[in-house]
């Protein structure tokens, strides 16, 4: 019962399932897919419970790594670089743990750089001018 559905998609995931309907034996649409059989049917259960957009990839917005730097800290990394964009990574991971008692290695602080497009010189200084024509 899906071919409805199956013909506007056409994902790997329908074509097993297709493939499985077609044949009547989730085995033998297993072995021609190469698909196991445990995934058609995990593929069967997502289309029945939750329609086809149960088996598109879902997107995370804003996904944060679990082992990524504490938010807090890379807010007042990200505030010391624009007040202070001269000192380089050493610098400002000893001055963020002097002044904010907030423990930091120098290759979190270029993490964080890096992730905020600030990993230059040039660019801190290029955002704290910006920032300051804003405000």
């Amino acid at each position: 019962g899906y071919p409805v559905m199956l013909r506007m998609d056409n994902g790997p995931e329908f074509i097993s399932l297709a493939l499985a309907d077609k044949l009547g034996n989730v085995a033998e649409a297993s072995r021609l897919s190469g698909v196991s059989r445990d995934t058609i049917y995990r593929h069967r259960r997502l289309l029945k419970e939750g329609g086809s957009n149960a088996l598109k990839r879902q997107e995370t917005a804003n996904l944060r790594h679990k082992n990524c730097i504490a938010l807090s800290i890379e807010n007042t990394v990200v505030q010391f670089s624009i007040e202070h964009p001269h000192p380089g990574q050493q610098k400002v991971a000893l001055k963020v743990k002097a002044e904010h008692g907030m423990d930091i290695s120098p290759g979190g602080v270029r993490s964080i750089w890096l992730r905020q497009n600030m990993n230059t010189t040039a660019l801190r200084v290029a955002r704290a001018k910006s920032l300051h024509q804003i405000t």
